[in-house]
């Protein structure tokens, strides 16, 4: 398949993104010097990411599925459907807790606090969010120019403010560690697996290392633990999506999978003896796209596992000059069950 496509959306998503950053900082007014690194990376990242990201969609059979989600959108029944499913799967991500309790909630402290410390250093790397100092012990949070909230210093409103990204990291920390610990027992210790766990608790300990060397009085040593923190976060962000981490970026495609084998989907039936199979419109799918390949199976991919198995050894059987028992049953034209 072509990758121009891809290769548009990332250049657009990154024109976007740039744009974005020189509207929401005033024209680069308000950018902090100090924060540059990770903006050029987070540009860096943002095109590599959207490229893959959108090449894995435009894939015929992913692409399938990201149409079942946009018929979606514009149906009601179908579209209540997906946001119930969304709260399960992509939130509450209730799969998880089908296997461990223990688990889930570290696959919650995980995503959550990595998707919080996303959701406040980007703000403030782009040159879109900013504090001003207000009346007395108090603060002004400013969002692309317009003022959204103000907060006292000694409030619990400016606590979380302050503390958000330390509160995110021992989040990560904890979710990382179990997991680390889980890979180690297991002794899967292959590099696809242990080394985003290490990216992410390289990130979180020096984050958290910033506020306690900052309040050391060296300022050498909190250059140094910025400096090395700024390197992880740059690793981090450049590796997203050739990582095991990428994962939340085709997640929402699973959303699609359960609209099309949702329960009241059409099913189709077995060519041989009847038996329902895969929905109807997932056939299809499949069928366009092997005859766009070139291949044709003369209605081979009509019937079940089973009558497949069935058929592969009365042909061996027939090539062998002996008779297989026993004998497959004629394809014949069935109504596609409801």
């Amino acid at each position: 398949m072509s990758r121009r496509p891809a290769l548009r959306d990332a250049t657009l998503a990154t024109a976007l993104l740039l744009g974005a950053v020189y509207g929401g900082s005033s024209r680069l007014a308000h950018l902090d010097v100090a924060l540059l690194g990770y903006l050029a990376a987070t540009v860096a990242a943002c095109f590599v990411t959207v490229y893959r990201v959108s090449a894995f969609w435009r894939r015929p059979p992913s692409a399938f599925y990201a149409r079942a989600l946009l018929e979606a959108v514009r149906r009601p029944r179908e579209l209540r459907r997906l946001l119930g499913a969304a709260g399960r799967d992509l939130a509450a991500q209730r799969f998880i807790a089908r296997r461990s309790r223990v688990r889930w909630l570290a696959h919650l402290l995980l995503s959550g606090g990595t998707l919080a410390s996303f959701a406040i250093t980007l703000p403030l790397v782009w040159g879109w969010l900013r504090f001003e100092a207000d009346t007395g012990r108090a603060y002004r949070a400013i969002l692309a120019g317009v003022p959204v909230v103000r907060f006292a210093t000694d409030g619990v409103l400016g606590w979380l403010v302050f503390h958000g990204l330390s509160l995110a990291a021992v989040a990560v920390a904890l979710g990382a560690t179990y997991f680390l610990l889980i890979r180690l027992r297991a002794r899967d210790v292959s590099g696809f697996h242990l080394a985003p766990l290490l990216l992410l608790l390289a990130v979180a300990a020096s984050g958290l290392a910033l506020p306690a060397t900052g309040r050391s009085g060296l300022p050498g040593l909190f250059r140094a633990t910025a400096l090395v923190h700024e390197v992880f976060v740059v690793g981090l962000l450049v590796a997203l999506p050739f990582t095991k981490l990428a994962h939340v970026l085709i997640r929402p495609l699973h959303l699609g999978v359960q609209l099309v084998r949702a329960p009241g989907a059409r099913r189709a039936a077995c060519a041989g003896c009847g038996a329902p199979v895969a929905p109807v419109a997932q056939r299809d799918a499949v069928e366009r796209l092997l005859a766009a390949r070139g291949f044709r199976f003369a209605r081979h991919q009509r019937c079940c596992s089973a009558c497949r198995r069935r058929q592969v050894a009365a042909a061996q059987a027939e090539l062998l000059g002996a008779q297989f028992q026993p004998r497959p049953a004629a394809p014949a034209a069935r109504p596609e069950a409801a």
